[in-house]
């Protein structure tokens, strides 16, 4: 009787352990991930690498297409919350990245 008591007792003490260090990690890592969210994360598309990438020989569909998935790219990464970038312009952005006049 007397180790089931302990084997209780253990149980218990793992279960309120764990629970505490949940408790503990959230607490310590709500002030890093409220600013992490604040980040808006920023990925760099070089276009003007790509255009030099394409070869001098390809076709106009070929040139037409590079641009198109280049273009697919940023909007996907846009969508996924990144500032786009080229090594000229902003590409594309998250809308609340975004500074708008008030009442707009």
């Amino acid at each position: 009787m007397a180790g089931k008591q302990w084997l209780g007792i253990g149980l218990m003490a793992l279960v309120l352990g764990l629970m505490g260090g949940t408790i503990a990690a959230t607490q310590m890592l709500k002030e890093p991930l409220q600013r992490l969210n604040l980040i808006t994360p920023v990925f760099v598309l070089d276009r003007g690498r790509l255009i030099q990438a394409i070869p001098p020989n390809a076709t106009p569909e070929q040139m037409a297409r590079t641009v198109e998935d280049w273009q697919r790219l940023a909007a996907k990464l846009s969508d996924a919350g990144y500032l786009v970038l080229d090594s000229t312009a902003v590409v594309a952005a998250p809308d609340d990245t975004y500074v708008r006049p008030e009442g707009q």
